[in-house]
């Protein structure tokens, strides 16, 4: 009875302090429905007289109250067939009033606009006064989801832009931090405390961004702007703007595929730097280490880099004395520029990647593709269906190949079955599933890189044989957490990423050998900070001591498995 009350309490101050709510709809129902009750009482009189029946006019009010709720008590009732269609008349009307337009008219113009006016007060319009190196998302989607839960592994905070009461209402239920306010007006931004941020993204559409961008200047010029872009021209527009860096996705998107197409000698890449240390991947086929354990292949006892960890396809295996160095894995390692630059040398004198490349699509990745495979020095084919694209690609390279992949003349034309290397460049997962099976039965031996627009399609493109996968959201999300740590994009492979963590308390003084880690969770110990130098890859007598902090290489989960086990 109490909830009751306090929820009728509610409803009636919503009354007086949202105009939004329509009582004076429901008031001409109210009127509509007493004079159809009236209506139809005069009329059950009527016919009741005419039948010899004598009831009072309570009792018509009665009878036709029952019969339009359906109840329909029997205790009075018409004997004529004009008394019985008049009783199907009132209960065909009841029903339609009282069982399908009253609770529309209800919910339609009471109760959700008072729901409304509950979830607009529910969300905040304002980030607290002591939230400070916090990071502004002007737009919330599934990569921004990551980007918070990373975000917060790292101790830095967050907060949502969200225009939407019922949406940001969803998002606080769903303990997003959020802040209900429109991007284009500047009270938005000193709301989320803009000039005691860390950084802003926006990742709207360009359009919009650009308008983020002149807004979210108004209130400071310092903090720095991070603003997502799909159309090239928009770049130079968001930069004019006040954005510090625009990460057009394509571009990035394009060079990162490119740089996994081995070309001329091999060599080892540098995919990220943390500090003082490089992480770097190498090829394994056609290298002097293939077949070898890592023991036999002694690589840093040559070069100083140590291999920490060893790929397939999205899958680690920890870099161990014993383990076989495949030729149809990559290699990590970890160690200073001059390590990797000498782990190169180390790899020469061989030559991979010597036949062509086949770049199938030709839209904006499969051209970014080409350009950087070109600059590289590659022998570079398009493959694409749509003859409307030839004249874009045309700018690119004049080796093109227009048809249908299924198409056996096509297979011929573009040399699928000889190829070295093989990019899937469409942005339709479906589409490069199917073509890494079909390229991977046709040629067996060849390197398959692809894109993938979703995350969770990650192991579907691996199991389907490509060897590797950088999805649209993966440039995105280390983009902004590069610009967050002052460092490089980190591109380590589809699902891969860097971790860091402190020293829990259940592993002070623990030698790394003894720790569990690896056994444990899977992650791979990459190097550990204390007192401002990064230590490479540590030997594995080496005592974790309070206050350092453990970097890692690893899965998302993997990193949720170490959180959850070690406390």
């Amino acid at each position: 009875m109490k909830g009751s009350i306090g929820a009728i309490t509610n409803l009636l101050r919503s009354y007086r302090d949202h105009s939004e709510l329509k009582p004076l709809t429901l008031l001409r129902f109210g009127v509509l429905l007493a004079l159809v009750v009236a209506l139809f009482s005069v009329t059950f009189h009527v016919l009741m007289a005419h039948e010899g029946q004598r009831h009072d006019w309570f009792t018509g009010i009665y009878w036709t109250l029952t019969t339009m709720t359906t109840l329909g008590y029997g205790d009075i009732v018409f004997q004529s067939d004009l008394g019985h269609v008049f009783s199907m008349v009132v209960l065909i009307t009841g029903v339609i009033l009282l069982l399908i337009v009253l609770p529309f008219a209800f919910i339609r113009f009471f109760y959700a606009p008072w729901l409304e006016a509950q979830l607009k007060t529910r969300v905040s319009t304002r980030v607290p006064h002591h939230l400070a190196g916090h990071v502004i998302i002007s737009n919330y989607d599934a990569e921004a989801d990551e980007l918070i839960e990373q975000l917060a592994h790292a101790g830095i905070g967050s907060v949502v832009i969200e225009s939407d009461p019922v949406r940001a209402a969803s998002m606080h239920a769903d303990k997003v931090p959020v802040v209900r306010g429109e991007l284009g007006v500047r009270a938005t931004y000193e709301s989320c405390a803009f000039e005691r941020a860390r950084l802003l993204l926006a990742n709207s559409t360009d359009v919009i961004n650009t308008n983020i961008v002149l807004t979210a200047r108004e209130v400071s010029e310092r903090v720095p702007i991070v603003a997502t872009a799909v159309s090239p021209k928009a770049e130079a527009v968001l930069q004019l703007a006040g954005a510090n860096q625009v990460v057009l996705t394509t571009r990035r998107l394009g060079r990162h595929l490119a740089n996994r197409v081995p070309v001329g000698s091999v060599r080892a890449l540098t995919v990220g730097r943390y500090r003082t240390v490089s992480i770097a991947e190498f090829p394994i086929r056609n290298t002097r280490l293939g077949g070898l354990t890592l023991r036999d292949a002694e690589v840093r006892t040559q070069t100083g880099v140590t291999v920490f960890a060893v790929a397939k396809r999205g899958h680690l295996e920890p870099g161990l004395p014993d383990t076989e160095l495949r030729e149809d894995c990559i290699g990590l390692a970890v160690g200073s520029p001059r390590q990797v630059r000498a782990l190169s040398g180390y790899l020469g004198g061989s030559v991979s990647g010597a036949g062509r490349v086949v770049v199938i699509g030709g839209g904006p990745v499969g051209c970014q593709v080409a350009r950087a495979l070109d600059r590289r020095g590659a022998s570079v084919r398009i493959v694409e269906r749509d003859p409307q694209l030839r004249e874009s690609i045309a700018e690119v390279t004049t080796d093109v190949v227009i048809g249908d992949m299924t198409d056996d003349r096509v297979i011929e034309r573009a040399g699928i079955r000889t190829a070295a290397s093989l990019v899937l460049t469409t942005n339709d997962d479906a589409t490069n599933i199917f073509l890494a099976v079909y390229c991977r039965k046709l040629n067996p031996d060849a390197i398959i890189i692809s894109r993938i627009t979703h995350p969770s399609n990650v192991e579907a493109i691996h199991r389907a044989g490509a060897d590797f996968a950088v999805s649209d959201s993966q440039i995105k999300i280390q983009s902004v957490l590069a610009a967050v740590r002052g460092t490089e994009p980190m591109i380590l492979g589809e699902g891969l990423d860097l971790f860091t963590a402190e020293v829990p308390r259940s592993l002070e003084g623990t030698p790394l050998v003894d720790s569990g880690i690896l056994a444990r969770t899977g992650l791979a110990v990459v190097a550990i900070e204390g007192n401002g130098v990064v230590e490479p890859h540590p030997r594995p007598e080496r005592e974790l001591s309070r206050g350092e902090r453990v970097l890692f290489v690893g899965t998302a989960s993997q990193r949720d498995e170490f959180e959850r086990v070690f406390k």
